[in-house]
């Protein structure tokens, strides 16, 4: 999951692939149930999702193996559609944030991010740290809306940004409600990689971790993600009692020491209380 660093806005992201490098990854799956054209452009977005400084037209032909044709065609009709834009270049395309409006929770015609706001608003007051929500997506978390820090150096994520459950308290928060069956099934399946020295690979140690999680209520990243960086998340509950989001904040290490967790913790927790309750309202 991309983080961003301000004032100065470093990036701190392993280095990308270029859409070139990349190329051979990609192929189009067939779906088996005679839909050519929609298995084309779902390859497409997911191409286009796996280059966040977008790609032209001469690579997507060049990954997909499309045609100069039928990469216009698709193209065209994503952007006419809005599910994809051009940079303010014109020469790449670049995915819009309507599949990631689609995925959210809504209530009436506001969605999980919009309902969230004021509360992410009120939590970055309170902390002084950056403050998130996002949700599960497959093995990822998807970021969907986030309030910047008040420091002069503050740490976020951009909205729409993907990273393990596994890895960072979000994650971890939205695993660790599942029901029993889910939950043992997950744990069987989630791919444990190692994004740090500090994140947990051993299977064991993460069910641990996840029983610690409901125990406390909420859920810590201890440099998981990122080095040096610390998260701590807890869950945003829908109707039907399940953990639908988390809501988290990030902070470097000596911002968010065991002592801090403490004390910033009850508020994380009310914030995930609060969302839920404009969502059950």
């Amino acid at each position: 999951m991309a983080v961003k660093k301000s004032a100065a806005l470093a990036k701190n992201v392993p280095p990308k692939k270029s859409a070139r490098t990349a190329s051979s990854e990609f192929t189009v799956r067939d779906s088996g149930v005679q839909t050519p054209a929609l298995d084309r452009a779902l390859a497409l977005l997911e191409f286009i999702s796996a280059h966040t400084d977008g790609v032209t037209t001469a690579e997507i032909r060049v990954a997909l193996k499309f045609s100069a044709n039928l990469t216009f065609r698709l193209t065209k009709a994503l952007t006419v559609h809005g599910y994809i834009e051009r940079d303010d270049s014109g020469s790449r395309f670049l995915l819009t944030q309507r599949l990631l409006s689609l995925a959210q929770p809504k209530k009436e015609e506001r969605s999980l991010g919009q309902l969230a706001w004021p509360v992410l608003c009120w939590l970055r007051d309170a902390t002084g740290e950056s403050a998130h929500i996002g949700i599960r997506s497959g093995w990822d978390c998807v970021v969907l809306e986030r309030a910047i820090g008040l420091h002069p150096f503050k740490y976020y994520v951009e909205a729409g940004a993907r990273g393990g459950l596994h890895s960072g308290a979000p994650g971890k928060v939205m695993l660790a409600w599942l029901q029993e069956a889910e939950l043992k099934r997950t744990l069987q399946e989630i791919p444990l990689e190692p994004v740090t020295k500090h994140t947990i690979v051993r299977r064991d140690a993460f069910a641990d971790e996840l029983e610690k999680t409901r125990k406390t209520g909420y859920a810590l990243d201890h440099g998981e993600t990122l080095e040096g960086l610390n998260c701590l998340g807890a869950p945003v509950w829908d109707r039907e009692g399940r953990a639908c989001a988390a809501v988290w904040i990030t902070a470097p290490v000596p911002r968010l020491t065991p002592e801090k967790e403490q004390l910033l913790a009850p508020l994380v927790i009310e914030a995930g209380k609060r969302i839920s309750e404009l969502l059950k309202a």
